[in-house]
């Protein structure tokens, strides 16, 4: 990592770690709508892989040896 770089919708992401997930579930912090431009990617189902910070970060799965 060590990258300097900070994209849109970190405060959420840190705000979502530590809200219990009952407020979370209820949409008091949700992904940012529009694109964070720094994603950083979670495996969501075994196809797709998500940005942890934004909606429409979203990519197929890529596999890794």
């Amino acid at each position: 990592m060590g990258s300097t770089v900070r994209g849109r919708y970190r405060w959420r992401t840190r705000l979502r770690r530590r809200l219990p997930w009952v407020l979370v579930d209820r949409g008091w912090a949700d992904k940012g709508a529009s694109d964070c431009g720094a994603h950083e990617w979670y495996n969501a189902d075994g196809v797709v892989e998500r940005c942890y910070h934004c909606a429409p970060g979203e990519r197929p799965r890529s596999p890794r040896a």
